[in-house]
């Protein structure tokens, strides 16, 4: 087992980490959180469309350079109702009026809710944690978007969803 010694990747002096034969420590240059903002909404929306609208989630940041990078961590609640239609939902999230997250039904990066007909329901919760490279000093607001086939989808659906964004300097 060889040993890194923490430092070079920005973990605290003096502060070793042991690693398996075969594995490589990666190094980030700056990494310093420079601020943090935090949004949160117990207030419930819904959406019977399958046009995309707000959830009502969002947090502005204004970037202290345009080559740091923005941390975007979401937690939303959700609920999907159907009648005797089998319907699906799903949840962006955007930047301005930039898609950069879940923009369509065939991203890796889609979060898809499905209920079968038959008057089912589904419910549960889903996080999102994206890295945003903006490259702007001016404020940026983020938000999440859904939408549904049939049926009724809820966001903020029996708790409180929340947006966290992080200013990463460097990265």
């Amino acid at each position: 087992m060889s040993q890194l010694n923490v430092n070079t990747i920005g973990a605290r002096t003096g502060t070793t980490v042991s690693l398996a034969s075969g594995h490589t420590a990666v190094g980030f240059g700056g990494g310093k959180v420079l601020q943090v903002v935090y949004a949160a909404t117990s207030s419930s929306s819904s959406t019977t469309s399958g046009t995309y609208a707000d959830t009502g989630l969002s947090a502005s940041i204004t970037p202290a350079s345009s080559s740091n990078h923005i941390v975007v961590l979401v937690q939303n609640n959700y609920h999907l109702s159907t009648g005797a239609t089998a319907g699906a939902g799903s949840v962006k999230l955007v930047r301005g009026s930039t898609d950069v997250w879940g923009h369509d039904n065939n991203s890796a990066n889609q979060i898809f809710i499905r209920a079968n007909g038959g008057g089912a329901t589904v419910g549960g919760s889903h996080n999102i944690t994206f890295r945003d490279s903006p490259s702007s000093t001016s404020s940026i607001t983020y938000k999440t978007q859904f939408k549904t086939s049939a049926g009724t989808l809820y966001f903020t659906y029996g708790g409180v969803d929340t947006m966290i964004l992080m200013e990463i300097e460097g990265w």
